[in-house]
């Protein structure tokens, strides 16, 4: 199922996603809920980014082939999913425009798989994780990597305002194990990889946050970006895709 957040003449819901008609969710979609009969046609309505986080939890460096702030590629052996946190403010809607960070030179963006919080949870067993995902979505995590360089502050440098846009909808049934991930810049490919060089999966990941944070419902968690990430400017139109999902779109504006 695709289930996706939208606004119509003001009014924001929630909605199942059928071809290009979107019928209105009637009841939580975190709990028990129907669909309408009610339809509108895709056209018709603002997407928003399908998730109403309180917190995001983010992880660093889960890729086998993954770079840091300096693009040099890294190996690393962990024992657990290294973590960070992304404010909520930083959510963007699909297609909307992402604020250039002021002061900074060296923006890049980078996709990413995202898990979207069904109810509430807390100390998961790997078993119990996939009965509280709502469903996955693509994330574009933004990052001014000379902030980072200068005093290694990665909330200062990944938590700017709009620099999480998530969308287009939400998979509710999908198998995360072999997706191939895509980023591009003004049509061109600069980021290529899959899910299947995960160090840590995205249920694993999921487990280990329940383990130290109570997670709610609409709650995000960002689980890595593969190798590779291009720089940004002002203007430039932006895409990231997960396959089995489809293609967020979003384009760097001034601050």
């Amino acid at each position: 199922m695709k289930l996706i957040r939208f606004d119509f003449e003001g009014n924001q819901n929630w909605g199942i996603l059928e071809n290009d008609s979107v019928f209105s969710v009637v009841g939580s979609v975190y709990e028990d809920f129907k669909k309408s009969e009610k339809a509108y046609g895709l056209n018709e309505v603002k997407l928003l980014a399908p998730a109403e986080p309180k917190i995001m939890v983010c992880v660093g460096v889960n890729f086998k082939n993954a770079t840091n702030a300096d693009g040099d590629t890294v190996t690393v052996e962990r024992s657990c999913p290294k973590c960070f946190f992304k404010p909520a403010s930083t959510l963007s809607n699909p297609f909307a425009g992402v604020e250039y960070p002021v002061n900074a030179k060296d923006p890049h963006l980078e996709v990413e798989l995202c898990v979207v919080i069904k109810k509430k949870a807390k100390n998961l067993s790997i078993d119990e994780v996939s009965d509280y995902v709502l469903g996955y979505t693509c994330g574009n995590e933004l990052g001014a990597m000379d902030y980072i360089r200068e005093d290694n502050n990665v909330t200062r440098g990944r938590g700017f305002d709009t620099s999480g846009p998530l969308g287009p909808h939400l998979e509710t049934e999908l198998d995360t194990s072999n997706l191939a991930l895509t980023s591009r810049v003004n049509g061109e490919v600069v980021q290529e990889g899959n899910t299947d060089m995960m160090i840590f999966n995205p249920l694993e990941v999921v487990k280990h946050v329940t383990s130290f944070i109570t997670l709610q419902p609409g709650d995000v968690v960002w689980t890595g970006t593969p190798q590779g990430r291009s720089p940004v400017k002002i203007g430039d139109k932006m895409e990231v895709e997960v396959e089995g999902i489809g293609i967020l779109e979003n384009e760097v504006l001034p601050y």
